[in-house]
């Protein structure tokens, strides 16, 4: 049973709970349910808990993750339906205080912090099984820690609150130096949800090995491009611990992780739920497909496509290019769409539209929006190790090979060649996180943590977009804080906005 298919009156529950502090810059008090009313029981504790998973399917939240990290770096751009400004400003990097999409992203990341302070501190003093209290407390540190851990990742220093707002009286937040939120919440936070069970009651919920692969992509984060950090030791004995465990593995085909029957599989770590059938479904694959096409499922928008440069960056034969990309559509009327990612046309079947599309979420059985978003799979578990393992130890291990290997091998690839130099099997190991992860929103995180984002995007314009070559400026590693919370937070003036907006 999924964790998104029950306690739904829960979910209203913990809706009118915390629609007073959702947003602690809204300046109208909603009518709520007082908190000492409702954190009686285990059932309220569990409903207060999926409402902290909810919040991850808020507007511009994780349903629409790709908008930042696949349109915000060189693998996707606005597509054909280029009617939404703030799309455009993250894709040509054009980007001001005022964007609806940040401004969405940061306000509702904040909204489920709050959710995830209460649980943390009302749960304990709840008369319940001390391992259940322990487990649902445990997974909202998890989630304040992710929550956390995305916001210093895109705006840098950020207000750090780690208790419950209930008004709008005191809400006075500085920006809080990104190092500290790491050690005092980020870290500790996720160092508590290691102590998860292996396994929970209810498909979707995170467990010990979630924490461990999160803290292994934060220890990788704080390494950065530093190539004597001891971040790197602790990011690779992290993924080696969820290796060892023996709860994960890679599927047998690449294109199985994405298919329905597959859902929360040995293979992921972590995803966010949906279900169309529960009201709740995701709209990535919607805006994905092709604009005013009307397949077996509806018409899709023609948002976020795939750039020749993610195209190109396949290796031939790679069996992960069918099913990163978009084939073949059957249609409402009984044919059948044919496309063409490179932009030939040669030798495919007519109709061929010679345009890449993105075909990892596609669901060709209605009703679309019940496919699961990837936030950790096991295969990026074992390219962190690589990568991690390189850079520890100077240069690469067997070890080191034989997990950047598995990854190849499922995609029908040979073994990378012996003998590489730390250099060149650091970058093996990025260009292959940049195809097996293609379209997972993670691309423009990873170019981040690398330092190597302004000059990706740079070339990248230079080759496929020359004229916004010149919108690439050193700024653009953080995003502005947006203007509103400025506008409304006490605590941060105008001349706390990140330099360069």
């Amino acid at each position: 049973m999924k964790i998104r298919n029950i306690y739904l009156s829960g979910i209203v529950l913990a809706g009118m709970l915390f629609n007073s502090c959702e947003d602690p810059l809204q300046e109208q008090v909603f009518s709520f349910i007082a908190p000492e009313n409702f954190y009686r029981t285990s059932t309220d504790a569990e409903a207060a808990l999926v409402g902290v998973y909810a919040g991850f399917r808020l507007i511009h939240m994780y349903d629409r993750q790709y908008m930042i990290g696949d349109m915000g770096s060189d693998d996707t751009f606005t597509g054909e339906f280029r009617g939404n400004q703030d799309r455009i400003q993250i894709d040509e990097f054009t980007v001001d205080p005022n964007n609806g999409i940040l401004r969405d992203r940061f306000e509702n990341a904040y909204i489920t912090i709050n959710r995830a302070n209460a649980v943390i501190s009302r749960v304990p003093s709840i008369d319940m099984n001390p391992q259940l209290r322990d487990n649902i407390v445990n997974q909202a540190r998890f989630l304040r820690a992710f929550l956390y851990f995305d916001l210093v990742q895109l705006f840098g220093a950020v207000p750090l609150k780690i208790e419950e707002t209930l008004n709008v009286n005191n809400v006075a937040s500085p920006r809080v130096d990104a190092n500290r939120i790491y050690d005092e919440v980020i870290i500790p936070d996720l160092q508590a949800a290691e102590n998860l069970p292996a396994t929970q009651r209810l498909q979707g919920q995170v467990t010990n090995t979630s924490a461990k692969a999160m803290l292994a992509r934060v220890y990788l984060t704080r390494a950065g491009n530093n190539p004597n950090s001891p971040f790197w030791a602790l990011a690779r004995d992290k993924a080696l611990e969820v290796m060892n465990s023996g709860q994960h593995r890679l599927l047998s085909s690449y294109s199985d992780v994405f298919q329905l029957v597959n859902q929360n599989s040995a293979e992921h770590l972590f995803s966010i739920q949906f279900s169309a059938m529960q009201g709740v479904g995701s709209t990535f694959q919607e805006f994905f497909m092709p604009r005013g096409i009307n397949s077996t499922t509806g018409n899709g928008n023609g948002v976020n496509e795939p750039t020749p440069d993610i195209v190109q960056a396949f290796e031939p034969n790679d069996l992960r290019f069918n099913t990163a990309f978009l084939l073949q559509l059957p249609l409402a009327n009984g044919t059948v769409n044919n496309y063409s990612p490179t932009g030939n046309c040669q030798g495919i079947p007519s109709p061929c539209i010679p345009q890449p599309y993105i075909g990892k979420y596609l669901e060709l059985t209605p009703p679309r929006g019940n496919l699961n978003y990837p936030i950790i799979r096991y295969s990026d578990v074992l390219l962190m190790y690589a990568e991690a393992a390189n850079e520890a130890e100077g240069g690469p291990s067997s070890a080191a090979y034989a997990a950047i290997n598995q990854v190849r091998n499922r995609a029908g690839l040979p073994d990378l060649a012996p003998g590489m130099s730390q250099a060149q099997f650091r970058e093996a190991v990025r260009k292959e996180r940049r195809v097996e992860l293609a379209f997972e929103g993670i691309r423009r995180y990873d170019l981040v943590r690398w330092g190597t984002l302004l000059e990706v995007t740079r070339s990248h314009f230079q080759r496929f977009y020359p004229t916004l070559t010149g919108n690439v400026r050193d700024h653009h590693m953080l995003f502005p804080i947006p203007q509103r919370e400025i506008d409304l937070n006490p605590g941060i003036s105008l001349s706390d906005q990140n330099p360069g907006y």
